[in-house]
């Protein structure tokens, strides 16, 4: 935990990094980040600090794929030791130094203030998560070095408000783009930076198991760049935004048994996608994806035939694909995944405009209905209140335990006795009680957002319906992670008054049954992505590939999403056998992490 003197330090290390710089790249112009290349943590070569959270699921219909995510929770999940109920600097998101005074690229220049620079960003409160309250703010800095000393200057702020609020001032857009020149010539240095940070403020004291992530703000594609105008609100880039769907109807992950029990009712019928025009002109999209078993057999390909026009300006567009075929079906597997890939891409301009967008389809031994990131919190009063989770099982299997996510809250409030219950279903509902581990207190792990396993003394033998929860022991909520962002209410149940109702708050209860055999850990969905870096870049016979241990599976598509080359890494890769043009570099880690790069191949 952070206490306020770790504050300090913090600050003093946000004034004095720069003065530090020796140690470390210095950004040039133009400086972009739409934080789709990091995850978790931002890109440490363009952030100092690492406790904005990276991600998909707090921005609701984000301009690209991930935002960064202010909140009240430090890089490991854990709410500020200062928090308290009065306005105060939760965290920053703070950029390296980035040299205003010149460019070097394509023509060496020295900028001043005649050069038409500007900073534009994208910001939105709340989104799937708290809103942030009027008191509270999010605030832009710009900073510069003078005699040693570092000064920081107030440049735009905005006070707290409801996503309903927002959109109504904002015609009902879900983002909101802010254009600031930089005109000031004490800003045209080799030191200059900046950050955002936000005010925010906890609940009282009188609801301490409530004190926890709160005051959210999200901000999408940070861009400074000089010949700009405060019109030049648009980027040369199509993408998909938002989150990668599940190719199962019902579940984001599913036991492969029963799968296989029953595939054709287990997939979903038309995920939907989400895409992006940030260029001020129309595009005509090819969409199309692959699918690739991990260590199997199964690799194809669906291309869509259909163009997918999409207008300028046009951001978060719903698309609806098609399951083209089911997943393989291996009775020699306890667990297995797939790696879906989708592209889009535009190439009739020069060059090509092209994006691809990863989903791992896990079958492993447990149920998921969420997607590992807790919007919000959940609970029930008085105490002896309940919740449940209804699943369906396709064939006869035993239960073992189940992974819980609890979110931290101030000095872990919610550290209270309760019991994990098993029951029947009765028309629709929880029924007569067939397990119940009593006395358990919440845990958590050491990395932000990850599960905790709770096994049981006994194997639970079950059939069809059955529904696993919570009963707490004390009162205020037990705050397990709740998934806002993915609807499921229909299978959430609450019981405060000796009846149980269904649940009408829309999201997922963050609570996963495991069933079958030994508890299977799979690949860590929060782990940071590894450090590759890719050079040349273009290139026109090798490319080198640094950060990446031999063995990792190297797959090459061009911009129609054909696969054009397969190999194992180890080392180096040959392009001399390719025509010019871009190409999508996808590379799985022995890890099974999946990396996404572009690269262009000149002959």
């Amino acid at each position: 935990m952070k206490t306020i003197f770790d504050r300090i330090g913090l600050a003093l290390l946000i004034c004095l990094l720069p003065a530090l710089v020796s140690a470390q790249a210095v950004q040039t112009l133009p400086f972009y980040d739409d934080f789709s290349s990091s995850n978790i943590y931002p890109d440490s070569t363009k952030w100092i600090d690492r406790n904005a959270y990276i991600n998909s699921g707090f921005p609701l219909n984000p301009v690209t794929r991930n935002a960064a995510t202010l909140d009240v929770l430090d890089e490991y999940g854990e709410v500020y030791d200062y928090a308290i109920s009065n306005p105060f600097i939760a965290e920053y998101l703070s950029s390296t130094t980035i040299r205003l005074d010149s460019v070097f690229e394509p023509t060496p220049k020295a900028l001043t203030p005649a050069d038409s620079l500007y900073f534009s960003f994208f910001y939105q409160p709340q989104g799937n998560g708290n809103p942030p309250e009027n008191p509270d703010s999010l605030v832009l800095e710009f900073g510069f070095i003078e005699e040693l000393d570092t000064v920081w200057n107030h440049v735009w702020s905005t006070p707290g408000r409801t996503l309903s609020q927002f959109l109504q001032e904002n015609d009902n857009n879900f983002f909101k783009q802010v254009m600031i020149p930089i005109t000031d010539p004490k800003y045209f240095t080799s030191n200059f930076f900046f950050r955002f940070y936000n005010y925010a403020s906890i609940v009282s004291q009188s609801q301490p198991n409530s004190r926890s992530n709160e005051d959210n703000w999200n901000i999408d594609v940070v861009y400074i760049n000089y010949d700009r105008s405060i019109h030049d609100t648009s980027y040369p880039k199509i993408c998909f935004t938002g989150q990668a769907p599940s190719f199962l109807n019902r579940y984001q992950s599913m036991p492969y048994k029963h799968y296989r029990a029953n595939p054709t009712a287990s997939i979903a019928e038309n995920p939907l996608l989400h895409f992006s025009n940030l260029d001020n002109q129309n595009h005509t999209l090819k969409y199309s994806y692959t699918v690739e078993q991990v260590n199997g057999v199964q690799s194809y390909a669906y291309v869509n035939d259909d163009p997918i026009e999409i207008d300028s300006a046009t951001y978060c567009e719903p698309y609806s694909t098609t399951v083209y075929k089911l997943f393989a079906i291996d009775y020699d597997r306890d667990t297995t995944s797939f790696i879906i890939r989708h592209y889009i891409s535009d190439s009739t301009v020069n060059p090509p405009m092209v994006d691809s967008l990863v989903y791992t389809q896990g079958f492993y031994n447990y149920f998921a209905y969420d997607d590992g990131t807790p919007e919000l919190g959940y609970g029930v009063e008085p105490s002896g209140g309940a919740f449940a989770v209804r699943f369906d099982l396709n064939e006869l299997d035993t239960l073992r335990g189940v992974q819980i996510l609890f979110n931290h809250t101030l000095n872990d409030a919610n550290y209270n006795y309760f019991d994990i219950v098993v029951w029947k279903d009765n028309d629709g509902k929880p029924g007569d009680e067939v397990y119940r581990l009593s006395n358990l207190k919440p845990r958590w792990e050491d990395h932000i957002y990850q599960f905790s396993y709770y096994k049981f003394d006994r194997l639970v033998k079950l059939n069809g319906t059955f529904y696993i929860g919570i009963v707490q022991q004390s009162s205020g909520l037990i705050n397990i992670g709740f998934d806002s962002s993915r609807d499921n209410s229909q299978y959430n149940f609450y019981n405060d008054d000796g009846s149980w109702h269904q649940s009408l708050m829309a999201g997922s209860i963050m609570l996963r049954p495991v069933v079958g055999g030994d508890y299977y850990i799979d690949v860590d969905e929060i782990a940071a992505m590894p450090q590759v870096r890719v050079y040349p870049n273009p290139a026109s016979s090798t490319i080198h590939i640094d950060g990446l241990d031999n063995g990792a599976s190297i797959n090459l598509y061009d911009i129609t999403g054909r696969m054009v080359m397969h190999s194992t890494f180890t080392g180096e890769l040959s392009v001399s056998q390719l025509t010019s043009g871009l190409y999508l570099l996808n590379i799985t880690t022995t890890d099974g992490i999946v990396i996404s790069k572009k690269i262009m191949v000149n002959q």
